[in-house]
């Protein structure tokens, strides 16, 4: 039996069941999310926009959707078993085609802070996944505006990524919004489109040895490439003897810039050939130098600490969409699953500019650090950008591209696995300052890395604002014209009240933001465009990380982006924001 295969245990009509062994990388968040350390939940404020459609929300409707799309998209109803050989998936029929009493929770809330409250509560408490629910939704009612509700859905990572759940999220919506029910694929057929990720990634021709042959050796160059790592450093934290066995607590902040100002960043970066991406690991870098040299300069950093700093590289993880490379899209690119793997990069020291020079008593300091031009002038932020740049195209060239991103995944990921997961499960989470647990300088975690993430693009594109969906959107179940992420529908002719359904907007998504459960000591920086607007949000074990250092660190992103992006470079004046 291979990893690739699903096995009937059950052909009973009505009462089929399915399984198949998880791949390497889906046990690996397996049990990271056992750890409570690698779930999404999304939290979606949305508005009804036409008066006599108040009964979207209720609760027939909710479940309707909620069955619906658990029927096109299977795998998010499958339960994980332990095995003698590992654990496997098991997808039964009737759970499928039938609700369960957790899949739906409702609740009323009186405003959009009580419901943003609730969130942090959620993330504060117990983990709401367990191996026979790997997927649930809340539906929070506004008492305050009846035309106003939010939803959120928890999704555990060993059955999604990012491109899976906004699939999730969009079919939801759609479904949701819609008095159309499209038809469904066979559930006999569709399980089969689950493949587990490194069975499916270039490989289709070979044979079964050779395949593990070479998974075996771009793990073996992904353990070399990974050990190069040494050292490193990230904003200063609370780190303690027991962090890497404490449960993160989850913490998010969101930086938005408005319409006018997202398109002159986005502009800049086309006129200056950089993508966002690569801007925003150069951006971040100055922006956390400006954060350590204010504390440098009011003595809340040592000298002996701020040497060692001075000295060390920044080591940045970015998760990499390896869905494209996959050999089978029979379910479509965008359909639940995991296809993603992660890909080092490795920035220079921090910028310091005039600051490395020693004379501190001739720096000019704005707002108690040296201003951005004197740390590092726009010149060296294209390079560095080109830096990031040359790193993602050599990693693009490599023939075991896709092994050395899983590899990189799994040799990350360890640390909150298997061994990890069974300790804290004997033991529970004891408090995180207990008597005895001391502190430990960060040097002594190396490698560590200065942040995770990356740059989603324009979510916009995935998730749209309005629904339904108009006949003609690319995604939409009614378009014609066949598209990748548009998954889990058959074929079909739609009739002619479908089309008319679908021409009234009846939902708009004001406002969405996903927000992952962290692994300890994690630091999580994303980058999106919704709504046409460029926004950064942070992720963070506040164990670890204060909330007033990350926001001056998010403070400090925002006025670098404006500094660099926002603004012609014959003028060097710096521009300043606030959160």
């Amino acid at each position: 039996m291979t990893s690739e295969s699903w096995t009937s245990l059950d052909s009973t009509p009505g009462r089929r069941v399915f399984f198949r062994p998880l791949g390497i990388t889906e046990t690996t968040f397996y049990w990271s999310g056992l750890n409570n350390a690698a779930d999404t939940l999304m939290h979606i404020h949305l508005r009804t926009t036409q008066n006599n459609d108040q009964d979207i929300h209720s609760e027939s409707n909710v479940l309707r959707s909620w069955a619906s799309v658990k029927r096109r998209f299977p795998l998010i109803a499958a339960e994980v078993e332990e095995h003698e050989f590992g654990p496997r998936f098991v997808i039964r029929e009737e759970t499928v085609m039938n609700l369960r009493p957790d899949d739906v929770t409702f609740l009323e809330v009186n405003s959009f802070h009580h419901a943003e409250c609730l969130v942090k509560d959620i993330m504060d408490g117990p983990r709401l996944l367990s191996p026979q629910l790997l997927t649930r939704a809340y539906i929070l009612r506004r008492t305050d505006k009846s035309d106003h509700f939010h939803v959120l859905i928890v999704l555990a990572h060993c059955i999604t990524d990012a491109a899976g759940t906004s699939t999730v999220v969009r079919t939801f919506l759609d479904t949701l919004s819609s008095r159309i029910e499209p038809p469904y694929i066979p559930l006999g057929e569709r399980v089969h489109t689950y493949r587990a990720l490194e069975c499916n990634l270039g490989s289709k021709d070979l044979s079964p040895v050779k395949r593990r042959w070479i998974r075996a050796l771009g793990y073996a160059i992904g353990v070399v490439r990974f050990s190069r790592f040494k050292g490193g450093h990230t904003l200063p934290g609370d780190f303690r003897k027991s962090t890497p066995h404490t449960s993160a607590k989850n913490r998010n902040h969101v930086s938005i810039f408005s319409r006018a100002v997202s398109s002159t960043i986005l502009t800049n970066c086309r006129r200056h050939g950089i993508t966002m991406n690569s801007a925003y690991y150069a951006l971040s870098q100055v922006a956390l130098a400006r954060v350590l040299c204010r504390q440098y300069l009011r003595g809340q950093i040592s000298e002996e600490e701020w040497e060692y700093r001075k000295r060390q590289p920044m080591y940045v993880l970015g998760p990499f969409n390896l869905r494209p490379y996959q050999d089978d899209q029979t379910g479509g690119s965008g359909d639940v699953g995991l296809g993603v793997g992660i890909a080092p990069y490795v920035l220079p020291f921090m910028p310091l500019g005039e600051m490395s020079r020693g004379d501190l008593s001739r720096l000019e300091l704005v707002n108690g650090a040296p201003d951005f031009p004197a740390l590092m002038s726009f010149d060296r932020f294209l390079l560095r950008c080109a830096n990031v740049k040359a790193q993602v195209q050599n990693l693009l060239k490599h023939p075991r591209l896709v092994d050395i991103c899983t590899s990189t995944l799994r040799l990350y990921w360890a640390a909150f696995g298997k061994n990890v997961t069974l300790k804290r499960l004997k033991t529970r989470d004891s408090d995180h300052t207990e008597a005895g647990d001391e502190s430990v300088s960060f040097q002594s975690l190396s490698p560590i890395f200065t942040q995770v993430g990356a740059t989603l693009g324009d979510m916009d594109a995935l998730v749209p604002t309005d629904y339904p969906l108009p006949p003609e959107h690319y995604l939409s179940p009614l378009c014609s014209t066949p598209h990748a992420y548009r998954a889990g529908y058959p074929s079909w002719s739609p009739q002619a009240a479908a089309f008319e359904d679908a021409k009234t907007p009846r939902l708009h998504v004001e406002y969405w933001c996903p927000q992952p459960y962290t692994p300890p000591a994690e630091l999580y920086l994303g980058a999106s465009t919704t709504h046409q607007q460029l926004q950064y949000f942070s992720c963070y074990d506040e164990h670890v990380f204060s909330e007033k250092i990350v926001v001056e660190w998010l403070s400090e992103l925002k006025d670098a982006t404006l500094w660099y992006l926002g603004q012609p470079h014959g003028n060097e004046t710096l521009s300043q924001s606030k959160l």
